[in-house]
This record gives structure tokens, C-alpha cells and sequence, in this order.
């Protein structure tokens, strides 16, 4: 231990004698380190953490396979049945995520909530900290109107008091008693500020097990149960019901899921290849502290000779020289894990939506751990190679230096050399696999969404159930808003639907055509379904095909029509002329469902940019809401100059119909378009970054050598300039050399990005992951930077004095 120490305090002072040398070391460790442990914070929150509830990994998510969606929540009859007849659960339970309406407290406000079975509480093993969770007598249909809060909730609009409890809140213009609140960290899938009863919602759902309202199933394993015999007996019980209901579940399936696995399905992948990438730059950056390390060892061999020669065995030398390179790893992972802790506000908002909230992002102890890891490993990993060659010195010969200058050995330049080698490599990998991300989210954000998304404002208006419970009260609302938003000035048009483009949600509903009855389950389609308003197609700029738009005449007193998508016409009507055709909503003809004659063809409307449009129909929202209620609509409207400018007349506009209804999410439409491709920009944006700070260590690097070369070669290049050789020719000799290293480097790096174009597949859009321009572009890019990086020392040695070279030594 006092060798440790005396060690220790030696490196100090040495380190201090060398402060340059000692800041460009840990500020490069720094940023290295920062960002890996910046990432490992996101990953462990995401991925690693346990879910806040009692033994998570027994928890799992159960979902119905259909022919035609292979992921559904179940039907309230099938969760039913499931929940009863399983044996591989202790217990299962159901929620439904929503909004609610919160007025009588300033501004009505639209809020996150959920509609959770009593049961759930339990299952979960969560307790309230304040009050009570739900009771069975509470979640059945004509209960007590009761609401468990959020823990954030409670204190933002209840300053965390006591007095809460017995309380009545006004959601959705019915009176609620607050029970209880829920621990701080508890969130079930998604953020909710308001918890109500399920049953009395679920049972108003119509007995058709083909109904799936968005119900999300919560299992947990018996002891000792896998999730694969789970599969294995709701398999059979699946198949059992579709006996019993051959008309609802032939074909129908069920899944189950952890919990945990669930929600990070889509983001996992993402968040791997970015902890890979950033442990290249980690890599790239210790590849620069070695290269410094080596440099500097050959200015203090005479140091180290001096010492061997008072009796220093090499391993004392190694030990004392990893001790210099452990406390410089030391204090640049303590700055990197301020740094990665000053940057996680910034990742959290590039990720946006991205990112799964489910757990709070910190640097906890794990993560103050993995930094501590990173530091050893680095410490060791640029300090062990530079330590071993110093050691390892002739005494005779580092002597005699001291009438000669020191120069290094051709072990060290060979690693030197291999350290440029490998960093040029590396950065090339990375930049290749940012140009792939970035030329991906290029193409799909080109993609043409089937309408003009520019001057257009969108604002979701959702109307209380008990508020509006009858057709009539809510189609006049929306009447009169859309009749005054058309008479507002710097308004061209204006039209409403329940599902906007471009946002990867909406119903789809099945529905027969009229003398093509399906022959069995197995042949029921299914469509996209919008209620819309009249004008809602031409304010998008939707071009019509052929026939007619919705019109203001289409209402629950006309003839039913829709208008079908160029998609539904290619899937539905191959070789037929749709219009004057009847379809019908249902899987089979009903008599009791009005048919609805096909009157116009419109253009494709993207739900997901990456993918191909789906078939839908768009009927008019009165004559739908008669037949499924419509309780919200988002309107669209287009305006003659900047949308925002729009925002506050349409809140005015709102506020005069019905002072106590909410206005959600107030946007314009490129803003909803951009929030839909959040998850490529995320991963080509921080993949950019990383690539972009890979570059330039590497190119750093590579200055780096190269002066340091031209100093070790100042005598040399003297004498060749004093024999008459041309200064171009030494000109070109040190550029050569330092293309050799970066060129080698490109070659490593292009054979290496072959491999990576294969893990980024998954994540690419209409770009091959081997790119022929991408690669080529980058490998360029990487040379002529390193042919600049090159030419500025070389510039330098063509101006070597030969008096002065020769009398540099």
C-alpha cells in the first residue's frame, strides 16, 4: 500500500509538470466516456432496471393473433374466457389506456388516464402510499364513481396534500371520489395522471368478440410456469373458443409476451447499435491516449534508464507508469460522468417518443459503476502497451542518447502505426453506418404523404361522453366549429376526421361487399375506417380520382356512401368498377346495418411513411356516428400564412361553443408528420455524432503522428535537403506516409462495414446496407481529410533549415 501511494503521488506531481499533455488525455477520455455512459444511462433505464412492481419477470402481456393483424389486444369476451380457463396464471387482469376531461379547476385540460380492473393492483403487487387502490365493489357496472391519482398529478394540482382523500374530481362531466394515490413510480405501459374503474366502461361494449376497443391483458405466472407453457395452454384454450365461436375466433390466436420485452421490443436493436457505436469512439479516443502515452514514453526513457539503473525491476517501472494512466482514466471518467449527466436532458428530448418511458433516466449506481468500469478498462487498455515498451529498454543504449536525443524504437512506431491503422478504420466504420442511417431517413422523409402537408394547423377536440351522450348534441358541436372556423379570416379550408395521416393509429373494422358474402372467417376483410367531415379530404389536398368527395348533403338521413382509397381498390376490386357498389360494415351481412354505395375513388393516404398506404374508407361522420358514436375529431385546417398564427382563434373559436372543452395538442401537420419519423432521426442523428467525433480524433490522430514523425525525422530531413534533395520530394515523402496509414485504414474499415451493413439492415429504408455510393463517399471523405491532416506537417518539414536540422541534435 505505500508503494500505491508513493506511485500515486509521483504520478500526480508528473502529470502536473505536464499539464498539456495531462488535459488533452482526460478531456478526450472525458468525451469517450461521457457519451458511453450518457447511452448506458438510457439503456439502463430502459432495458436493465426491474418494472416497479413485485417479481416482474413473472408479468407478461397477452395479445390475440388474427388472420388479418398478427398483434391485437383481446376482445372483452375472449380476456373473459382467457382469464378463466387459464391455469398458468395466478392471475390476469386488464386496463384500457384513454382521456379524460378535467374540468372545474381553471382551464379544462385533457388528461392521460386509464381504465384499470381492480384486480390489477394486486397483481402487480402495488400498494397505495396514501389511501387505498380499487375495490372489487367499486370496479363492477353501477359502482361508486371512484379515481386513484398519480403520485406527479397529486402534487402538481393537490400540492401533495393529505386532504385529497374523500375529495371529488369532475372527469369527463361526471363527479369522481379520490381514493387514493399511486406510488411515484408507478406507470402501467404509459404515463397517466387519472386511474378509474374498467368493468363499468367494459361492460357497454357490444357482445362481438371480434370488437378489440384496445384492451391490454396483464398475466402473472404461476411459480414455476415458463412463458412457453403459458403459450402452449392459451393456445389450446384459443382453439377451443374458436370451436365454440366459429363465427368470431376461427383462426384466432393468443400470445404472451413479458412484460418488459413488450415494451422494448421496438427500441432494443436501436439502443445496442448505439452503445456499439459509441464503444468505437470510446475505442478511437484510448487508440489517441496511447499514441500520446507512446510519444511521451520516448522523451522520458532517459528518466526510466536512470531509474532501471538504481535498481527499478520493469515491473516497478510498468506498475508506476499503469498508475499514471489509471488516475488520468480516473479523473476523466469522473468529468465523463458529469458530462453524460448534463446530456441526458438533451438525448431524452432528441429521443422524443422514441424512447419507451419506462422507467426515470438518472445515473444511479449502476451507472456510476459502469463508469467506474470504463475507467479501469480504458486506464488499462491505452496504458498497458506504452507501460510494457517503455520497460522493456536497453540501459546502454538509452544512456548514450543523452549526447543525442532521444529517438523511438521501431517497436513503438510499428504500434504507433497500428493504433492510426485501427482508430481510421473504426471512424470509417462508423461513418459509413451514420451515412446508411442518414441517407434512410433522407428518403423516408421525402416521402410523399398522398396530400400537401404545408399551411396546415391540426388540433384534436375529443367530446366528454357524459358531456354529449347523444348524436345530436355532438354532431351540432361539431357543425358549429367547423361554420366558424370557415368564416374565420386567414382560413382557406377546413374539414375534421377522427384518424389524421401519418400517425400509425386509426380503426380498422371489417366489412362484406354486397353479393360476395365471405364463405367463411377465413375470408373476412377488413379496411381502414374514417369518419370525416365534408371538406376534410379537399383541405388535405387528397386528389380525386373519380365519383365525388364526402359532401355537407351526407347525412344520417341520406343514402349512406363512402369513398374508398386507390389501396382498397387494388385489394377489393381488382377487376370491377367499385363505384355504385354497396359495402357494409360487419364481417357478415347484416340487415340490421345500412349498406353504403361506393360514390368516389380518392388518392393513397400514408398511415407510416415506410410503408405502403393500406385500403381505407372514408365515410361521412354523421352517417358514421350513427352507426359507431364519434366522441372525437381532429380537426385540419389550412391556412394563408404561418398555421401557428391560427392557433389562438381556433381556442377562441372552442372557448365560445363550450367554455369547459379542451383543446389537445394543438400542432401543425409537419409537426405531426416529424413526430411520426422520431425513431429513424433518433438513431441517425446520435449514430451522426458519434461518427462526426470519431472522424476527428482519428483525423487528430493521424495530425498527431505526423508531427510528431517530422520531429523525430528533423536531423533526416536536414540532410536530405542539404544533399540537394527537392523540397517537393520531402513534401511528398511525409504526405505518403501518411496516406499509407490512412489508406490502410480505409481498406480495414470498408471490408469491416460490409459486416455492419448486414446489423443495420433492420433498420434501413430503400438504401442497401452496402451502400456502393455511401461507402465509396465516406471512404473518400476519410482521405482527403487525412490527406489534409498529412500535408500540414509536411508543409512544415519542407521548411526545415538544414544548419539548424543539423544542429538539432
Amino acid at each position: 500500500m505505500t508503494t500505491f501511494w508513493h506511485d500515486l503521488r509521483y504520478a500526480m506531481q508528473t502529470l502536473r509538470n505536464n499539464p498539456g499533455f495531462a488535459a488533452v488525455t482526460i478531456l478526450t477520455l472525458a468525451l469517450g466516456i461521457g457519451a458511453n455512459t450518457a447511452i448506458f444511462s438510457v439503456i439502463n433505464a430502459v432495458l436493465l432496471r426491474p418494472l416497479p412492481f413485485g417479481d416482474p419477470d413473472q408479468l407478461c402481456i397477452i395479445t390475440e393473433r388474427l388472420p388479418s393483424v398478427p398483434v391485437v389486444g383481446p376482445s372483452y369476451e375472449n380476456f373473459q374466457d382467457f382469464r378463466d380457463r387459464a391455469k398458468s396464471f395466478s392471475a390476469m387482469s386488464a386496463t384500457r389506456i384513454t382521456t379524460l376531461t378535467l374540468t372545474g379547476a381553471g382551464e379544462p385540460q385533457r388528461l392521460p388516464a386509464q381504465m384499470t380492473s381492480a384486480s390489477m393492483f394486486p397483481l402487480l403487487g402495488v400498494t397505495a402510499p396514501l389511501g387505498r387502490t380499487l375495490a372489487p365493489e367499486e370496479d363492477r357496472a353501477g359502482g361508486p364513481q371512484v379515481a386513484l391519482l398519480s403520485y406527479g398529478f397529486w402534487r402538481r394540482h393537490f400540492a401533495g396534500s393529505a386532504g385529497v382523500l374523500g375529495k371529488s374530481i369532475a372527469l369527463d362531466n361526471k363527479s369522481y371520489t379520490i381514493i387514493g394515490v399511486v406510488p411515484a413510480d408507478y406507470q402501467l405501459l404509459v404515463p397517466s395522471d387519472v386511474y378509474v374503474p374498467f368493468e363499468p366502461w367494459a361492460k357497454t361494449l357490444p357482445d362481438d368478440r371480434n370488437w378489440h376497443p384496445g384492451i391490454t391483458a396483464v398475466g402473472r405466472l404461476r411459480t414455476g410456469v415458463t412463458l412457453a407453457q403459458a403459450q402452449s395452454e392459451l393456445q389450446i384454450i384459443a382453439g377451443n373458443l374458436a370451436q365454440e365461436y366459429p363465427i368470431y375466433d376461427t383462426g384466432m390466436g393468443a400470445d404472451v409476451t413479458s412484460m418488459r420485452d413488450r415494451l422494448v421490443s421496438n427500441v432494443r436493436p436501436a439502443l445496442l447499435v448505439m452503445l456499439a457505436a459509441v464503444g468505437l469512439v470510446l475505442l478511437i479516443a484510448c487508440g489517441n491516449i496511447a499514441n500520446l502515452l507512446l510519444a511521451r514514453a520516448t522523451g522520458r526513457r532517459q528518466e526510466i534508464a536512470v531509474r532501471t539503473a538504481m535498481g527499478a525491476s520493469p515491473s516497478r517501472i510498468v506498475r508506476q507508469l499503469l498508475t499514471e494512466s489509471g488516475l488520468l482514466a480516473l479523473v476523466g471518467a469522473g468529468l465523463g460522468v458529469l458530462l453524460a449527466w448534463g446530456s441526458i436532458g438533451w438525448l431524452l428530448r432528441l429521443g422524443g417518443n422514441a424512447l419507451p418511458n419506462i422507467s426515470p433516466v438518472t445515473v444511479d449506481s449502476r451507472v456510476l459503476l459502469f463508469g467506474a468500469t470504463l475507467a479501469i478498462l480504458s486506464g488499462v487498455l491505452f496504458g498497458l502497451a506504452p507501460a510494457f515498451q517503455t520497460a522493456r529498454i536497453d540501459l546502454r543504449t538509452v544512456l548514450n542518447e543523452a549526447t543525442r536525443g532521444a529517438t523511438s524504437s521501431r517497436a513503438q512506431r510499428h504500434t504507433r502505426s497500428a493504433l492510426i491503422v485501427a482508430q481510421v478504420g473504426l471512424a470509417l466504420l462508423l461513418l459509413v453506418g451514420a451515412g446508411l442511417l442518414l441517407r434512410s431517413f433522407e428518403r423516408l422523409a421525402s416521402q410523399l404523404p398522398g396530400f400537401h402537408p404545408e399551411n396546415l394547423l391540426v388540433a384534436d377536440v375529443p367530446l366528454s361522453v357524459n358531456a354529449y351522450p347523444n348524436s345530436f348534441e355532438r354532431m351540432e358541436f361539431f357543425d358549429r366549429l367547423l361554420e366558424k372556423l370557415r368564416a374565420t379570416p386567414g382560413v382557406h379550408s377546413v374539414g375534421a376526421a377522427t384518424t389524421l395521416p401519418v400517425t400509425g393509429t386509426g380503426s380498422a373494422i371489417h366489412f362484406n361487399i354486397e353479393g360476395r358474402a365471405p364463405k367463411s372467417p377465413h375470408d373476412y376483410v377488413i379496411i381502414g375506417y374514417r369518419p370525416v367531415t365534408a371538406g376534410y379530404l379537399e383541405t388535405l389536398g387528397v386528389p380525386l380520382i373519380r365519383g365525388r368527395f364526402v359532401t355537407q348533403s351526407d347525412t344520417e338521413k341520406a343514402p349512406y356512401v363512402a369513398v374508398i382509397n386507390q389501396a382498397a381498390v387494388r385489394q377489393y376490386f381488382p377487376d370491377v368498377d367499385p363505384i355504385g357498389k354497396r359495402i357494409q360494415l360487419g364481417a357478415l351481412p347484416d340487415a340490421s346495418v345500412p349498406w353504403m354505395e361506393v360514390v368516389g375513388i380518392v388518392g393513397d393516404l400514408k398511415q407510416d411513411l415506410a410503408g405502403d398506404p393500406k385500403a381505407e374508407m372514408y365515410v361521412p361522420v354523421r352517417q358514421g356516428d350513427s352507426l359507431l358514436p364519434v366522441f372525437a375529431l381532429s380537426v385540419v385546417m389550412r391556412t394563408e400564412r404561418d398555421p401557428l398564427s391560427e392557433a389562438s382563434a381556433l381556442r377562441s373559436v372552442v372557448r365560445d361553443i363550450n367554455p369547459n372543452q379542451p383543446l389537445v395538442r394543438v400542432r401543425t401537420m409537419e409537426e405531426n408528420i416529424s413526430g411520426s419519423v422520431s425513431e429513424p432521426r433518433f438513431r441517425a442523428t446520435l449514430l451522426a455524432i458519434f461518427a462526426g467525433a470519431a472522424l476527428v480524433l482519428a483525423v487528430v490522430g493521424l495530425y498527431g503522428l505526423m508531427v510528431y514523425t517530422v520531429n523525430q525525422r528533423i536531423h533526416e530531413i536536414g540532410i536530405r535537403i542539404a544533399l540537394g534533395a527537392d523540397r517537393g520530394d520531402v513534401l511528398r515523402m511525409v504526405i505518403a506516409q501518411g496516406l499509407r496509414l490512412a489508406i490502410s485504414g480505409v481498406l480495414v474499415g470498408v471490408l469491416a462495414s460490409l459486416a455492419l451493413g448486414r446489423i443495420l439492415s433492420g433498420f434501413l429504408y430503400r438504401v442497401s446496407p452496402t451502400d456502393p455510393m455511401t461507402i465509396l463517399g465516406v471512404a473518400v471523405l476519410l482521405t482527403l481529410v487525412a490527406l489534409l491532416a498529412s500535408y500540414l506537417p509536411a508543409r512544415r518539414a519542407t521548411r526545415v533549415d538544414p544548419m539548424v536540422a543539423l544542429r538539432y541534435e
